[in-house]
């Protein structure tokens, strides 16, 4: 679909610096008025014109927009995907004219997502009708359609660690409308089993009416079952830091891609220069909202933070030749702050039984490095009596083992927990710079992300 631009009187006068951005998303057909409303609001905030192409309509729309842009005389195109979880926009087809320069931007930011689904959160929680005292008696079920793409799965989770963190909800899970499991009505269920008696879903959806009222459906069957109450929350489509986020991979693109000459509204350059800045309309209290997902410690406007991913860490011995695990590393808070990637880059799997024990005499020097790792980084206990091709960590408590789990799933470490007790991945194949590294690196990076923050969030 093609939504139409914005006025121009709204619009700078049409001249070879001033490029066209262009919205791009797939299945927009039920939300055709708010991705208009959209189109408007970004393009009176940039100053020039925006359009929106959905991918999903035949024959690949976009080069035939860019057709029309250079008859229109656009010399600058900027692609902005707008979705939650399909980086393929960033690479949609587009053979043109060699005269349109295209600035390929990104989808938006996960610490912006994270941050409007904390404030839908924040704010449906208001609306139950037992008025919670505190967000601590409040569970939110991030619903998200599909689930047929496990990383995307592994990013929701994602998202509901950084809400959790942010806010103080007594938990956040995640939950599926589609194709896996669990859905919205089973953790709804679970959740009324412990306990719990307000529960707000906020759907993790972008102009999917027809996701939403599925999604609805599900919560008013699950809740009916249940016996609990559920609220759902208000879509992310109509959310003003939408807006920005996408300013902001607008930005970023014209930059990434060779600023040259093209015009940029100047009110609007401080979105890449402070982060976490929200624009000039939006209020304070809109910017103090967004700014809870912060640490304490860096919720200091003067405080920079470097966005580079964490570098590998060399092993670092001590007086006796063994790596000194716990001298090992610094900035665990920067890094999970800067939103940067996992530590392994794809994810460290279970071994089977007969793999671990190929070499029982390996299996049990790899074994004996990982414990001492792990106690070294976490003062915890660790179980050697588990079952083969795993170690045990045994926690303080249930809850700091979900926790702790969730976490380091999130590292790409697989992780599986009975009761307070942690089981890693342990094989003879391992080795010292590889996988035992990786598995102690983030332990000590969850657990320290515990100990420092989630302690005092609970007020310990």
């Amino acid at each position: 679909m093609s939504a139409p631009t914005m006025p121009m009187k709204q619009a700078r006068k049409r001249g070879p610096d001033v490029p066209t951005t262009v919205l791009v998303g797939r299945h927009w057909a039920g939300a055709g008025p708010a991705v208009r409303r959209l189109v408007t609001t970004l393009a009176r905030q940039l100053q020039h014109d925006v359009e929106a192409c959905d991918l999903a309509q035949p024959d690949n729309p976009l080069p035939r927009l860019a057709r029309r842009m250079v008859k229109r005389g656009v010399t600058r195109l900027v692609l902005v995907p707008v979705t939650l979880d399909d980086a393929a926009l960033s690479t949609a087809r587009l053979d043109v004219d060699s005269a349109l320069r295209v600035h390929r931007g990104r989808a938006p930011a996960t610490d912006d997502i994270a941050r409007m689904l904390g404030d839908r959160a924040r704010d449906a929680a208001r609306t139950l009708a037992g008025r919670p005292r505190q967000l601590a008696q409040v569970m939110v079920i991030l619903a998200t359609g599909g689930g047929a793409n496990p990383a995307s799965n592994a990013d929701v989770a994602r998202l509901a660690r950084l809400v959790y963190e942010a806010h103080g909800f007594g938990d956040v899970t995640c939950a599926f409308v589609g194709l896996t499991t669990p859905g919205v009505a089973e953790v709804i269920a679970r959740a009324a089993r412990l306990g719990v008696s307000g529960i707000v879903v906020v759907p993790h959806l972008l102009f999917d009416p027809r996701g939403r009222r599925r999604l609805v459906q599900q919560a008013r069957a699950g809740a009916a079952a249940a016996g609990v109450e559920v609220v759902v929350a208000r879509s992310l489509d109509s959310h003003p830091g939408l807006v920005w986020a996408l300013i902001r991979r607008h930005l970023e693109a014209l930059v990434d891609g060779g600023l040259g000459g093209a015009w940029v509204n100047p009110d609007l350059l401080r979105v890449l220069e402070h982060a976490h800045a929200h624009g000039p309309r939006l209020g304070a209290d809109l910017e103090a909202r967004m700014a809870q997902l912060l640490p304490p410690r860096y919720q200091d406007a003067s405080l920079v933070v470097s966005r580079a991913p964490m570098g590998a860490a060399d092993l670092q011995r001590d007086d006796d030749g063994r790596v000194a695990w716990d001298q090992m590393w610094q900035g665990f808070c920067e890094l999970a702050l800067a939103g940067g990637p996992p530590h392994r880059g794809t994810l460290l799997e279970a071994v089977a039984p007969e793999a671990a024990l190929a070499n029982p005499e390996r299996y049990a020097e790899v074994r004996a490095e990982l414990a001492r790792g792990l106690r070294m980084v976490t003062g915890l206990p660790v179980e050697l009596d588990g079952p083969a091709g795993w170690i045990g960590l045994r926690c303080a408590d249930e809850e700091m083992a979900i926790w702790l789990m969730r976490a380091i799933v999130v590292e790409n470490i697989m992780v599986r927990r009975e009761g307070a007790t942690l089981y890693l991945p342990a094989g003879c194949r391992f080795t010292l710079d590889g996988e035992i590294k990786n598995v102690v690196t983030a332990v000590a990076k969850t657990y320290h992300y515990w100990t420092e923050h989630q302690a005092k969030a609970r007020g310990g």
